[in-house]
């Protein structure tokens, strides 16, 4: 059900069936198209005391793991696995994660590999010893942890050890675990407050913003701490005191060229003492720098020697160095308004945007840093434990800012990278002030390193995702939360694996918003099979589609887009051929067998679906590029995005979620909630959106991608994972229009429109008239929106025949483009290629 994908992070709609005439089916071997991928085996606990992991926390590209080097260079499709280890997956089976504290003894781990005990370990002896399941070592019980065994083999008490029976499980960390004792949560707000900040409003959005979400910051112990620093030619410091009578100073470093903290004892702050100062200090900020002019320090307190200054000069290098020495012995965040271009100090980028040569070979030197400077500074941010989080806010008509190397901060930190191209107040101001919100506002993790373990033979490489990675396989990240995700590959150090089951574990090490030193421990394992037909009965496409996604990004910036395309394609075609092979083999002189269609086991049908819609992203097709009007800052923000992204963000870049939303006259249970929609008796699965509290709203049939789903007379919500567009037909668009709570979403404002939409207050067209088609289709837009988590997706009004048309068509990834195939074109070419790959063995 549509309902139940969304709350479990799919990407929604049940895809389009490939045309017949292009696709056989059939599975040879066996199982029945990893229908059966689910079903776990436990070694510690009884299978029916199991929990496993959520696929929130870990998903493997294909549940089954080949023996041998042989098997994997047949199967040609990358085998790893998308983890997201914070991903708030409460509502879904095995999310809740339940924390074990060992105490004194100390946590249970293999002497030889420091794998975490787990639910694929083996106790023998009598429960005096456990077998590793990772390196099959032989480690003894301790006597704190030992209990006897069942006529099963099975400990008497797995069942009521979390570690034992779960697939994810968090431990207490003991003091060996710290290398110091854990720092209190630290934030320095570092607002750019240059003419291009104050003018366009976006300062003004940010500090409503930080005033907003103070109450929302972590602050257990009040041992939270707090900083506020601007910069345009000069850099600010402000001081912040405790009492209800202070008042915030400022002093001020003019010679950016060389950076000091003029006090480095009162920049940052508590803020339990301080928030009076805070709250002053913020209100006065957008009045302060009001005339849009470089201040040169206006409205400072004690400042010292301004001097003059360049109007409209951006010393953001000097003021990041700065912030950087307030940070450096505990470690923190910096959450970063910036609207200019850096054009003074250190760090200068020049303007090198050049539009004309995106989806072209010369655009690589554009995706990638201009210099070193960014990157080595954001290696010694991460040394010192502190994170960047960018708020990117090129006003209008949208200057270049070379996010390509501002990009550096957050990738090599851990942080956020926010971009609002050409940003406008009344359009991007609400999207801009809900970025910083949920940035401020989720549970964080600091001070954190993550590794990942697999099965003796089987080495972990090929990481992607924001992180500096300390060593072979440790990843430094100063800051996580449960809106990053991260990918690694699997490859043989062993010809041969001899065991049973392949096991991946996952240990995230971090310290809680509340000072508490915590490792989780995500475990997944899988059979290990000598048949391809078994590894591919067992394919998972969405994680599979996520990790050629990253790899197409990285083929993007380093070898051209030619090369990312005919990468991915090639090893589809060498995958399918070896299958194609191994049904005729099987199955030689039949039918089946000489089959001029393209064989495909079922797990792997719409793997074709996602590629082609990959080859149709503006990450990769220039059509789309042009379509969305793409400028060289849109690319590389796109391709970090895809950094961090979850399975289902990119299963929607692939393949759109379509919705019909108007009119809604088939049921009229559609947009309304669970309670009010019977929803036991509906077909669209709310049930079990009720059970998961994710989509609590009854949702309509969603439709493929193609010009065919877009009517004249209709209303369509389409979710590409980065935006939601609401498209209107001709016909449709003054009807729909006329039903909107407001007078300029009436007389055809589609920003007013858009906010009518969103608007969950009291006088909502959704909480005044619920049952209204109009308030249906709000509802609608907005579970969609809160289905996705993390940062709010944007929503963008498009009328039929409007210049954003293009837009809406690129987005319709079955149909034909300027330099892509239709889906049925691409399958018979697909299939050819493959015959003749598998005709040459």
């Amino acid at each position: 059900s549509l309902a139940a994908r969304l709350a479990e992070g799919e990407p929604g709609p049940p895809f389009a069936s490939a045309p017949a005439q292009f696709v056989g089916g059939g599975v040879v071997g066996g199982a029945d198209g990893g229908a059966s991928s689910k079903a776990q085996q436990t070694v510690a606990c009884h299978p029916q005391n199991f929990v496993p992991a959520s696929l929130k926390h870990v998903r493997l590209s294909v549940n089954a793991f080949p023996n041998n080097t042989v098997l994997r260079r047949k199967y040609a499709l990358p085998i790893g696995a998308v983890v997201q280890p914070l991903a708030d997956a409460s509502a879904t089976e095995g999310g809740f994660v339940p924390v074990v504290n060992f105490g004194p003894a100390g946590i249970v781990r293999c002497r030889r590999c420091r794998s975490y005990v787990n639910y694929m370990c083996a106790f023998t002896d009598g429960g005096r010893r456990w077998r590793c399941s990772l390196c099959q070592f032989q480690n003894d019980v301790p006597n704190e942890y030992f209990c006897p065994l069942d006529a099963s083999g099975k400990r008497r008490d797995a069942h009521e050890r979390p570690e034992l029976s779960r697939g994810s499980v968090e431990f207490v960390a003991p003091a060996e675990y710290m290398v110091r004792p854990p720092m209190p949560p630290a934030y320095v707000f570092l607002l750019d407050v240059s003419p291009n900040a104050v003018t366009s409003g976006a300062l003004h959005v940010a500090v409503s913003a930080i005033r907003a979400s103070l109450d929302c910051l972590p602050n257990e112990g009040e041992r939270t701490k707090v900083g506020v620093v601007c910069f345009d030619s000069t850099v600010h410091f402000y001081t912040i005191k405790p009492g209800e009578d202070a008042e915030p100073a400022c002093l001020m470093v003019s010679d950016v060229d060389d950076m000091f903290l003029p006090t480095p004892e009162d920049t940052l702050a508590s803020l339990a003492e301080c928030r009076p100062c805070l709250d002053k200090l913020l209100e006065r900020i957008p009045t302060m720098y009001a005339s849009g002019a470089d201040s040169g320090g206006a409205g400072a307190r004690g400042a010292t020697g301004a001097g003059a200054r360049l109007f409209g000069s951006c010393a953001f290098g000097a003021a990041l160095k700065g912030v950087g020495m307030v940070l450096e012995h505990g470690g923190g965040k910096i959450v970063t308004l910036l609207a200019s271009r850096p054009t003074i100090g250190p760090g200068i980028l020049k303007d090198r945007g050049d539009n004309a040569v995106l989806g072209t070979d010369r655009e690589r030197p554009l995706l990638s840093p201009a210099d070193g400077y960014y990157k080595t500074t954001a290696v010694e941010l991460a040394r010192y434990q502190v994170s960047v989080d960018l708020m990117l806010c090129a006003p209008a008509p949208g200057p270049f800012m070379d996010v390509a190397s501002l990009a550096s901060l957050a990738k090599h930190t851990g942080g956020d990278l926010c971009f609002f191209a050409a940003f406008d107040h009344a359009r991007d101001g609400q999207y801009l002030y809900e970025a910083i919100c949920r940035d401020l506002s989720r549970e964080t993790g600091w001070e954190a390193v993550m590794r990942l373990r697999a099965s003796r033979g089987v080495r972990c490489s090929g990481f992607q995702g924001r992180f500096f990675l300390r060593s072979t396989d440790l990843m430094a990240l100063p800051n996580v939360d449960e809106d990053k995700a991260f990918a690694v590959r699997f490859t043989f150090d062993e010809t041969t694996l001899s065991q049973s089951h392949f096991v991946l574990q996952s240990a995230l090490l971090y310290t809680t918003s509340r000072g508490e030193r915590r490792i989780r421990v995500n475990t997944v394992s899988c059979p290990i099979v000598s048949s391809l037909s078994d590894l591919m009965c067992f394919v998972d496409v969405h994680a599979t589609a996520n990790i050629m996604t990253r790899t197409a990004m990285e083929a993007v910036r380093d070898r051209g887009v030619k090369d990312a395309e005919g990468s991915a394609r090639d090893l589809l075609v060498s995958s399918l051929a070896s299958y194609r092979q191994l049904c005729q083999s099987q199955y030689a002189g039949s039918t089946f067998g000489a089959a001029q269609q393209l064989l495909l086991p079922d797990s792997m049908r719409m793997l074709p679906l996602l590629l082609q819609g990959i080859f149709k992203d503006p990450l990769i097709s220039r059509d789309a590029s042009g379509a969305f009007g793409f400028r060289v800052d849109d690319k590389a923000a796109l391709m970090h995005a895809v950094d961090i992204a979850s399975v289902s963000v990119t299963s929607r870049m692939s393949y759109p979620l379509v919705l019909p939303i108007f009119p809604l006259d088939s049921d009229p249970t559609v947009g309304l909630t669970v309670d009010e929609g019977s929803a036991g008796q509906d077909s669209h699965g709310t049930v079990a959106a009720a059970r998961l509290a994710i989509v609590p709203v009854v949702l309509p049939d969603a439709v493929s991608p193609s010009i065919g789903s877009l009517k004249s007379e209709g209303v369509v919500l389409i979710d590409d994972g980065r935006r939601l567009y609401l498209w209107m037909g001709s016909v449709g668009a003054a009807r729909f229009a006329s039903l909107a709570p407001s007078d300029a979403a009436r007389q055809g404002d589609s920003l007013a429109l858009a906010r009518d939409l969103l608007d969950d207050s009291a006088n909502s067209a959704l909480v005044q008239e619920p049952r209204s088609d109009f308030g249906r289709a709000a509802a609608i837009v907005r579970a969609v929106r809160r289905a996705h988590g993390g940062y709010g997706l944007p929503l963008t009004v498009v009328v039929q025949g409007s210049p954003m048309q293009a837009r809406i068509d690129a987005l319709m990834v079955e149909e034909r483009s300027a330099q892509h195939l239709s889906y049925r074109e691409f399958l018979g070419d697909l299939s050819k290629a493959v015959q003749s790959k598998a005709a040459k063995g």
